[in-house]
């Protein structure tokens, strides 16, 4: 929790106010994905109406198998798959945003320190 904590702390999840983050173990993770209808590679997910997000354990401890599947996956080191996807998240978080195209704008904005306007 504390590596996810620290790249929480690197970008403006303050301004989010009451927000829940959730660090999943990796083998309770497909079945939560598969529940939530979402795709099996996706190592975090945002829940809007409970202002909780997700992330898999693997994106911040060595899981045998599923991490190197992450990084297979999405062709990034897994520290750049961590900023990903927690950019990605508060993209959704911030902006209040469902489509995953925008989320992956905005999470580029957060991570280029740009001004983050939504759009929403």
């Amino acid at each position: 929790m504390l590596i996810l904590h620290a790249a929480l702390a690197s970008y403006p999840s303050a301004n989010l106010g009451e927000w829940t983050w959730v660090l999943v173990r990796s083998n309770d993770w497909d079945p939560i994905i598969r529940k939530a209808e979402l795709d099996p590679d996706t190592p975090a997910f945002t829940v809007l109406e409970r202002r909780t997000t997700f992330f898999e354990e693997a994106l911040v401890a060595p899981v045998p198998g599923r991490r190197s599947e992450l990084i297979r996956y999405w062709g990034r080191n897994i520290d750049d798959l961590l900023t990903l996807a927690v950019t990605h998240e508060l993209g959704h978080s911030l902006c209040n945003e469902r489509n995953e195209r925008k989320a992956d704008a905005y999470g580029q904005r957060i991570r280029e320190r740009s001004s983050l306007v939504c759009k929403s």
